[in-house]
C-alpha cells in the first residue's frame, strides 16, 4: 500500500486540522505529503453522515474529499501558528464515481493541488478502495481567513 500504510495523524486527533465537529467528520486519518501531493483516509461507519443503505453515497465522497484537502492546508496553518481557516467547495468537476464505497470499507485519498491562487485552490482527488479506483475529480475550494481584529475577510 505504500504511503498508506501508516497514519501519523488518526482518530480525534485530527480535529486541530479542520473546522469540521462530529458528526460531519468525514476523514480520520492522515498519512502525510510526499511529491506535491497529500494522503488521508476515511473509514466508514455505520452510522455515518450520507451513508444510504450501507453505502457512502456520492455527496459523502465529495465531502470526505474536502476535508482530505482541508486536512493537508490545516497542518500548514498549524505549523505557522495561524487558525485554521473554513473552506467552502466552490466548484467540483470532472468528477467521476466508479463504485459507491459500502460500509465499514476504508477510503483512501490522495489530494494534488493543481493551481493555487491566494485563497483559492484547485485540487484534484482520487480515491481508493484497497487498490481499486472508487472516484476522481477536481474541487476549486476557497478558504475563508479571519484578520488580526478576528474579523472574517472576504477575499
Amino acid at each position: 500500500m505504500g504511503v498508506f500504510e501508516k497514519a501519523i495523524i488518526f482518530g480525534e486527533d485530527i480535529l486541530p486540522y479542520i473546522p469540521q465537529r462530529p458528526p460531519m467528520v468525514m476523514v480520520d486519518s492522515y498519512y502525510g505529503s510526499k511529491d506535491e501531493a497529500s494522503f488521508t483516509g476515511f473509514t466508514i461507519a455505520d452510522d455515518s453522515l450520507f451513508c444510504i443503505g450501507g453505502f457512502l453515497q456520492e455527496v459523502g465522497i465529495i465531502e470526505h474529499i474536502a476535508q482530505s484537502a482541508a486536512v493537508s492546508a490545516g497542518i500548514e496553518f498549524v505549523e505557522k501558528a495561524e487558525e485554521v481557516p473554513v473552506g467552502f467547495i466552490g466548484a467540483v468537476s470532472k468528477f467521476n464515481v466508479v463504485r459507491l464505497p459500502r460500509v465499514r470499507e476504508t477510503l483512501h485519498t490522495t489530494i494534488k493541488v493543481i493551481q493555487k491562487f491566494i485563497d483559492v485552490s484547485l485540487i484534484y482527488s482520487e480515491v481508493k478502495v484497497d487498490e481499486d479506483i472508487v472516484a476522481t475529480g477536481e474541487l476549486k475550494i476557497f478558504l475563508q481567513k479571519k484578520n488580526s481584529d478576528n474579523q472574517i475577510d472576504y477575499a
